[in-house]
């Protein structure tokens, strides 16, 4: 009976270490303790910026959009290009429409409610079509 109560112990301790473990390495921990996490550059503009913005202004924002994309590509399970397909010309019509509809929106929410909305076409590995 001794040995029994040892033994429950220890194997409690190892499924509490192997859950500790898998929660402490899960990607939902790429934020703080609040949920927050620093957007930097121009991706802290308002939508209405992006919507004001010149030809070389909305080159600015589409080239932090190609940072912000391949850092998804990078950290998403399961992606290897949330764009697939997609062109820049697409990606900037879909920008432009929610900035229209959200002009108080920073650019870092309309980048995110693009690659939601990108997420069911994405291209998974380097060998799907």
């Amino acid at each position: 009976m001794h040995k029994q109560s040892l033994i429950m112990p220890l194997a409690s301790r190892y499924v509490i270490g192997f859950v500790l473990l898998f929660i402490f390495s899960s990607k939902l921990f790429a934020v703080d303790m609040a949920g927050r996490y620093l957007v930097s550059g121009i991706g802290k503009d308002s939508c209405r910026s992006f919507v004001d913005a010149d030809d070389v202004g909305r080159s600015y924002y589409l080239t932090w959009l190609s940072g912000y994309i391949t850092s998804h590509n990078f950290s998403a399970e399961n992606t290897y290009s949330i764009v697939n397909k997609k062109s820049v010309g697409d990606l900037e019509t879909w920008l432009r429409g929610y900035c229209f509809a959200n002009l108080n929106d920073t650019f870092e929410q309309a980048a995110k409610g693009l690659i939601r909305s990108l997420e069911y076409f994405k291209k998974k590995n380097f060998y799907d079509k």
